[in-house]
């Protein structure tokens, strides 16, 4: 591992946003972040929101899918059994709302035995525990938290 890279990590949509658009407001420290994760995970459903939310953005948009073909970044698709699990995080957490697309950010972590996660969501991902009981580990804490 690269001197001054830090344990892998997971993608959140405004992580990401954060990360690809200069004028967002933690541009810097979600670049900083995930730059020095020596693996960066963006779930295949995050994929999809980030390019809904920068459908205005087509240039940070491509950027960033010239990123992940490199390698920069690590795409992770869902497989049926991780959707199954979202779906069951989605029900066990009922009062938070999480969906499908934070639902399978906390399967892919279960999966791959990551705790480190880059989101605006602080208060979905602070609140969820994975199925080992522990909670996941922030690695930002946003100046405005996204707070849907």
């Amino acid at each position: 591992m690269p001197a001054g890279s830090a344990a892998a990590l997971i993608c959140d949509t405004g992580a990401l946003i954060d990360y690809l658009v200069e004028s967002a407001p933690d541009h810097r420290r979600f670049r900083d972040a995930i730059d020095q994760s020596r693996t960066r995970y963006v779930p295949g459903l995050v994929l999809a929101e980030v390019d809904y939310f920068l459908r205005d953005e087509r240039d940070a948009m491509q950027v960033f899918m010239q990123d992940l073909a490199r390698g920069a970044f690590t795409y992770a698709p869902p497989t049926v059994g991780q959707l199954s699990r979202a779906m069951e995080v989605d029900r066990r957490f009922a009062d938070l709302g999480l969906g499908l697309v934070d639902g399978s950010v906390v399967a892919l972590a279960e999966s791959l035995g990551i705790r480190r996660l880059a989101t605006r969501d602080v208060r979905h991902f602070a609140a969820v525990r994975l199925r080992d009981g522990r909670s996941f580990e922030l690695v930002v804490h946003p100046t405005n938290p996204d707070n849907a």
